[in-house]
């Protein structure tokens, strides 16, 4: 193994106060002979860890039919390996393979009888209850032996023994471009992170197919229940029309699609150590920690380059709106804008607008005798920073929707102004002070900073996050203005309308 490229940041730490602030992140770096990739920010006479481990894959790896795919495999990445979740893989072992072997006759069949299952209908309602008999045998197979194989699952083997010795706050998430699995440990506990990660990453079991499958279903329904959710769906579709980056988590009849040998494609393509990057915050040094990754990833040979996501957003040619109707939302108008992603010099930029435009419209509706909340954010479905185009958001809700076509135009003419002149100082200063304090807060915890660290990895690379911070301190009032001008045109422009259902409609 050879000695990996160490580099420490030269930026100086930041304060709550100082104009001239810059910001110092004493993060380490080693890098592997496999492509592992491990940063270290280590915290002196802190007793534990917040330990990441971060895989450069998500949502946007999905392929059309199998969305939220990634999610899932979040999901199946927690029922154990061939040594964890098993009473006896020996045993065991057989009856996964049986089950492989069906899967892939039951594969066979429905791809020979395609003609017969297909979908045809716009509302559902046709292939449904179609099958062959072959394939109601298959699957009453698969059933049978997932039940034999239950006589051998240890369910939460990785959550007990990592509660066992002191773990805290593990948790999993998968988003557009990451999945990341967290803990916090004692600093002498670190191991057997280490221990359960490495084996996370090689011998994964694929248990309980298909009770996971329905949690995933009940998980995304509970979020389609909320009535935002269908609407900010809908918007991010205007915005974006070629990258998966602006795809929901899964239709509810992709979730049908997901099979045990798409997702062991898709977690031996991108579960390797060339597309990993450990994160460790907390009482342990760089020094400490190599030989101790090395003893558990090292042996790991370095794999192909996982396939990158090749989709390009069409620069847009006209506005786009959309007029939704809900029973259950406010009054509200909307308007997005495409902007870069993070890695892009004009990025940084847009934390630092979001908070001008909050203040200075609510200022401008107040000013127009209209009640409404402003909100000004920059997610996309789920997350708000991408290392790809997203967009920004700014929603005005109104109490009533006879002041919708006013909050439109108050909305609108908020923007062109700041084209037109630069903002008020002393709100440029309120701005930064805000994001500034949101990032002191974010250092003070370690399982916050260390995400950042992780987060900016797979956008970029962690060494963007010091500038990206740097950045947003030093933006102007000039350069607010010339962000707006190039972003917000007409042709970039989608605008979401939420108003009441329509009465004459619903009574026909």
């Amino acid at each position: 193994m050879r000695t990996g490229l160490i580099l420490c940041s030269t930026v100086l730490a930041g304060t709550l106060s100082a104009q001239d602030v810059t910001y110092r992140l004493p993060i380490r770096e080693h890098v592997f002979s496999n492509g592992l990739r491990l940063l270290v920010w280590q915290r002196p006479g802190d007793a534990r860890v917040a330990a990441k481990i971060f895989t450069d894959m998500g949502g946007v790896m999905e392929t059309p039919g199998y969305a939220g795919a990634a999610h899932f495999l979040e999901h199946l990445l927690f029922k154990g390996t061939h040594t964890l979740g098993t009473t006896d893989w020996a045993a065991e072992r057989p009856i996964a393979d049986r089950i492989v072997a069906t899967e892939a006759a039951l594969l066979e069949e429905e791809n020979r009888a395609r003609n017969a299952l297909q979908e045809r209908g716009v509302f559902h309602d046709y292939a449904h209850a179609r099958t062959t008999p072959r394939r109601d045998s298959l699957r009453s197979a698969l059933a049978a032996l997932e039940r034999e194989a239950d006589r051998y699952r240890d369910n939460g083997a990785m959550l007990k023994w990592y509660q066992a010795f002191g773990g805290a706050a593990i948790t999993a998430t998968t988003e557009q471009e990451w999945m990341k699995f967290d803990v916090n440990l004692p600093k002498e506990r670190i191991g057997l992170f280490l221990r359960v990660e490495a084996d996370r990453m090689q011998n994964a079991v694929f248990r309980e197919f298909d009770q996971e499958r329905m949690i995933v279903v009940e998980q995304r329904l509970g979020d389609l229940n909320r009535p935002s959710t269908p609407y900010y769906e809908a918007m991010s579709a205007l915005v974006g029309v070629a990258h998966p980056v602006f795809w929901p988590e899964g239709w509810l009849s992709d979730f049908a699609s997901y099979t045990r040998a798409s997702q062991r494609t898709l977690y031996q393509a991108t579960f390797v150590p060339n597309n990993t990057t450990i994160v460790l915050v907390g009482g342990v040094s760089l020094e400490e920690m190599v030989p101790q990754v090395e003893r558990y990833f090292g042996w790991m040979a370095r794999a192909p380059e996982p396939p990158r996501v090749k989709a390009v957003e069409p620069q847009p040619q006209a506005e786009r709106r959309l007029t939704w109707r809900s029973e259950d939302l406010e009054p509200r108008v909307e308007a997005r804008f495409l902007i870069p992603g993070v890695g892009h010099p004009d990025r940084p930029g847009f934390d630092v607008l979001s908070e001008v435009i909050e203040l200075e419209l609510a200022d401008a509706l107040a000013a127009a005798n209209l009640s409404a909340r402003v909100d000004a954010n920059t997610r996309v479905i789920h997350t708000s920073r991408f290392g790809v185009p997203g967009s920004i958001n700014v929603e005005v809700v109104v109490a009533n929707e006879g002041q919708l076509a006013a909050a439109e135009r108050v909305l609108l003419a908020g923007l062109e102004q700041i084209k037109a002149s630069p903002v008020n100082p002393a709100r440029l200063a309120l701005a930064r002070k805000r994001l500034r304090t949101q990032w002191h807060r974010t250092v003070l915890e370690a399982d916050q900073v260390g995400f950042e660290i992780g987060h900016f990895q797979v956008m970029d690379t962690w060494q963007t996050l010091g500038a990206y911070l740097d950045a947003r301190e030093r933006t102007t009032a000039d350069d607010l203005k010339r962000l707006a001008a190039r972003y917000f045109i007409d042709a970039n422009r989608s605008i979401g309308i939420v108003r009441q259902p329509d009465q004459r409609r619903s009574t026909q």
